[in-house]
């Protein structure tokens, strides 16, 4: 590298005869920089030296020569492709021979031997009538003829022996290490890699991240001896082996989970053919906890959540600090009257018998059914959100043209306190707008009481009126799964997050007890509800005795009856009541107030406060703290194993505790023992004596020299390869529900698309781009003119002949109320 005063010198880094690493000299400012290439060695190649072998004894130590005799095919192969990765290229199965005692000889030869017989298929435009398919992409020609090549064949004894060996190659052989690496033969994948990538596969982490963890796990990407396509393929072929045995894996996963938790609770059932209708499960834990929050449930569904489009239904509830916790998950083949009965008797089976006092769902007609025969004892509640978002889509023309409609709809609606007082606001206000003849107030009317909150403000629902947690609860569930899922990884991502549910109420608890919420006044009250309840329903009564200093109190009738006015913000106004009545028990230290609002939440409401500071009743009485809302509501639930602290014994927790231990220590002997070749060599020596010791104290947990697979790790043999070979239950093909993911059709040309057909309308029976609700001519008449359009009493369902034969299965569900 002389000739160049601009030139880096190299040095060597040390005296050692052995290493041949260099370092640049830092020289002058316009000195050069040189980027040097570090390239790996194959792990053989990198013992020897290590170890000190010359260049010359190492490449005579890994040359095949006939005469060389092995215990294994495998044994040669494993020399031969060292051999390959020293020179240069790669090897590949060429032939074998058999008799009638199995495989007598063996030949490999070089990957570029022979010649491709592929013909060459020319590239035609997408949407051609000779080829209307994406045309493929086409190859390189790789093969060159090479001759070179190696034979073994089986002699006396079972020795295998090697009879050809031609070293001769007609090509260019790659030199640098960091290339050979992508050599089809001498790409490698461990078991920890694997395990590794299996365990990130299962985090969601992509595969372009899982490369970039593992190159900086390896030093860099030069050091993985694989690529991104085949992190993806492992993961397919993972996938694969799913294919017809999904729903048995997941019942083995099942059985699994039931020896460890003797209350773990499932069921699956299936058609006379033996394929899977319906999947329901719930663990220990959440059947504990129901028997404490169970008051109040939320019900509803999602989709696209695995590859067989089956519904995804949770039952939901809120605990002690007011999170959402899950008590069961199921997934149907479809929403239908008869799948939820038995999804709701077998819920209740796992539930002790235990019927909820309410519950929440949309208005799907087939779960009122359903809840109807199964909960007759139970307050069923339609969502509320729901119900006026219908009420948006049928009123939008007629919140145009009437000014104040859609104020008055849902002052009239939230406003009311009472039965009476709804009723008698909603004919009000009917006959004020003139809309006596609007079919769909009518079945809005007939249906009030499934979703009009007057109804419903005596009954505990824990402040809910809508299905939001479930819908939260739902979003939350497609950030881990979408509708590539099979069945048993969906049941392993929902079980991580039931564990990070529990977790989250178990820092929350840890939070109650370490940290005192501030006080907001001086009350007595106030002192009494910091000691009693959570953080959380703490500061919501907090905010209630800030409320009531908002109100004036009026004596209707000493000690008995009083009348509170609240003044809130005009916009809170428009959707709250403006007066409240409370009537007072001093003798019993009780007051109720005509808004329900303990009955309905739990915690008593601003206007009973301001009447109880009026009456000076200064203390919280006991009867007003709900259990469930106390910091030690869950107290009585019976903890786990796990929870309780960890027992004496060999449990998975404790193992996991060990592996984070060792793994810290032994990765910083690692980088120890990599900084030299002695201390390499004595790395090795300590854990050659370390696995004698080890296996002799583990013993039998240790044949073989196999180590027990831990916690979450899954080696070559996962739960796939138990499976029997009939399956119990067969998978299910696809599932026909109105949630499920459209075709995915290719591009068509526009030649060949057809003209999409028009839709007929029913009110003035043209087709000309619009239907009944759009209109030229009812909008030409007035909002309540011309066609109306007809409902049944069950369903908000439009009833046009035409419409129905051309809408989909999602548009005609958008259609479908109560």
């Amino acid at each position: 590298m002389d000739g160049d005063e601009n030139t880096q010198q190299l040095i060597p880094m040390d005296e050692d005869e052995n290493t041949q690493q260099l370092i640049p000299m830092v020289g002058d400012e316009n000195s050069q920089r040189i980027q040097l290439e570090v390239d790996i060695i194959d792990p053989y190649t990198y013992h020897m030296e290590a170890l000190g072998v010359e260049e010359d004894q190492l490449k005579d130590a890994i040359k095949p020569r006939v005469g060389m005799e092995f215990r294994s095919p495998e044994e040669a192969f494993k020399m031969y492709n060292d051999y390959a990765c020293r020179v240069g290229f790669s090897v590949r199965k060429q032939a074998q021979t058999k008799n009638k005692h199995g495989v007598s000889s063996m030949r490999y030869v070089c990957s570029k031997e022979g010649f491709s017989t592929r013909q060459k298929k020319i590239a035609m435009p997408i949407g051609s009538e000779s080829n209307p398919r994406t045309p493929e992409k086409l190859k390189g020609m790789t093969r060159t003829g090479c001759g070179a090549s190696f034979r073994m064949k089986i002699v006396k004894g079972g020795i295998w022996k090697v009879s050809v060996f031609v070293e001769d190659h007609n090509h260019e052989l790659i030199l640098s290490p960091s290339k050979k690496r992508n050599l089809r033969s001498h790409k490698f994948m461990s078991i920890d890699d694997k395990k590794n990538i299996r365990n990130m596969h299962a985090q969601n982490i992509g595969s372009s991240q899982m490369m970039e963890l593992l190159a900086l796990e390896h030093g860099g990407k030069q050091n993985v001896r694989f690529k991104r396509k085949d992190i993806s393929n492992l993961i397919a072929g993972d996938n694969r082996k799913l294919i017809g045995i999904d729903v048995h894996t997941t019942l083995m996963y099942f059985q699994k989970r039931q020896e460890e938790d003797p209350e773990f609770f499932h069921s699956i059932e299936a058609d006379e053919d033996g394929v899977v209708k319906n999947i329901f499960w719930v663990d220990g834990r959440a059947r504990r906890t129901y028997q404490e929050f169970g008051d109040v449930v939320t019900f509803d569904t999602t989709y696209q959540t695995n590859k067989y489009n089956m519904p995804f239904a949770p039952f939901i509830g809120v605990n002690h600090h007011r999170q959402s916790i899950l008590f069961g998950m199921a997934l149907l083949k479809c929403e239908t009257a008869e799948n939820f009965c038995w999804l709701f008797k077998t819920w209740l089976e796992a539930m002790y018998d235990k019927h909820p006092i309410s519950i929440i769902t949309d208005q799907c007609p087939a779960m009122r059914k359903a809840i109807e025969l199964v909960f007759p004892r139970t307050i069923h509640r339609c969502c509320q959100w729901h119900v006026m978002r219908k009420a948006r889509d049928h009123f939008g023309q007629l919140y145009k043209d009437i000014g104040g409609f859609k104020d008055e709809l849902s002052a009239v609606i939230n406003r009311s306190l009472t039965v009476s007082d709804f009723e008698k606001r909603w004919t009000t206000m009917v006959n004020k707008y003139n809309l006596l003849d609007n079919n769909y107030l009518k079945v809005m009317y007939k249906n009030r009481m499934q979703w009009v909150p007057a109804y419903f403000r005596a009954t505990f629902f824990a402040d809910m009126s809508t299905t939001q947690r479930s819908e939260s609860m739902n979003a939350l569930f497609k950030l881990l799964v979408d509708n590539h899922k099979s069945v048993y990884q969906f049941v392993l991502q929902i079980e991580k997050m039931i564990e990070s549910i529990w977790q989250r109420e178990s820092d929350e608890d840890l939070k109650c007890i370490n940290e005192m919420p501030h006080l907001w006044s001086k009350y007595k009250m106030e002192f009494k509800a910091r000691q009693v309840y959570t953080r959380k329903v703490f500061s919501l009564f907090k905010e209630n005795v800030q409320d009531s200093l908002l109100g004036d109190v009026t004596e209707i009738e000493r000690d008995v009856s009083y009348q509170v006015d609240i003044s809130y913000d005009p916009e809170i106004q428009k959707y709250v009541p403006k007066s409240y009545i409370v009537d007072v028990d001093k003798e019993r230290c009780q007051v109720s107030c005509n808004c329900k609002g303990y009955e309905f939440e739990g915690i008593l409401c601003p206007h009973a406060i301001k009447v109880m500071h009026h009456v000076k009743m200064t203390h919280l009485p006991d009867h007003y703290i709900m259990k469930r809302w106390t910091k030690g509501a869950n107290a009585s639930v019976k903890r786990s194993a796990s929870e309780r602290g960890m027992d004496p014994g060999e449990t998975a927790e404790l193992q996991a505790l060990r592996v984070a231990s060792l793994k810290s220590d032994w990765m910083e002997l690692v980088k120890i023992g990599a900084v030299s070749s002695d201390g390499f060599s004595c790395l090795k020596e300590v854990i050659a004596s370390g696995k004698e010791k080890l296996f002799a104290i583990v013993g039998k947990q240790t044949q073989g020299g196999v180590v027990p697979s831990l916690g979450g790790d899954k080696g070559e043999g996962s739960e796939n390869d138990q499976v029997q070979n009939r399956p119990m239950f067969l998978d299910l093909h696809d599932s026909h529900c109105k949630g499920r993911r459209k075709t995915v059709t290719r591009i068509v040309p526009a030649s060949m698309m057809n003209a999409k057909k028009m839709r007929t309308c029913s009110v003035c029976k043209k087709k000309a781009g619009h239907n009944s609700r759009t209109c030229p001519m009812l909008n030409s008449q007035g909002p309540n003119k011309g066609k109306e359009t007809t409902y049944e009493d069950s369903e908000y369902e439009d009833h046009d002949e035409d419409e129905d034969e051309e809408m989909s299965k999602d548009e005609e569900d958008e259609d479908i109320n109560l």
